[in-house]
């Protein structure tokens, strides 16, 4: 998998993980319904299983492909709820830009064979924005 497809997956990860934990068939928790409502009128509108697999793919290679520091400057980023840059990270850890540069390339290098089962195709995020606007009515198709 090529470095760009890598960090697309990793800046696109937050937005995978929660489609996987609000959005689906999983009944134990509080789900969207809307979006549940629709997806049963549509189901190839948008495939529960393929995110799962993209955010298991990601969290497994973070955990146990990357090095602590690899690991923390991935996870600083792109992973956590405010992202930073790679200046950013280097004076929160008190480490000097070059290194953490260094090894962002080897993450994003270590990543992108860890990451190469996934295909270009799984990676798609499709726009569900019309399911969540309480005046949008499915139309059923001609």
């Amino acid at each position: 998998m090529e470095h760009n497809q890598v960090t697309r997956l990793l800046k696109n990860y937050r937005s995978y993980r929660y489609a996987v934990q609000n959005c689906g068939k999983d009944d134990d928790a509080i789900r969207l319904p809307l979006v549940i409502s629709e997806r049963k009128k549509n189901p190839d509108s948008w495939d529960r299983a393929r995110y799962n697999r993209i955010v298991n793919m990601i969290d497994g290679a973070v955990n146990y492909v990357l090095n602590d520091d690899q690991r923390s400057v991935i996870m600083r980023k792109y992973l956590d709820r405010n992202p930073m840059t790679i200046g950013e990270i280097s004076n929160v850890i008190h480490k000097d830009r070059t290194t953490v540069g260094r090894w962002h390339t080897q993450a994003i290098r270590r990543l992108s064979i860890a990451l190469d089962p996934l295909t270009e195709d799984e990676e798609e995020i499709n726009n569900i924005d019309h399911m969540f606007d309480p005046n949008w009515r499915y139309v059923e198709p001609a």
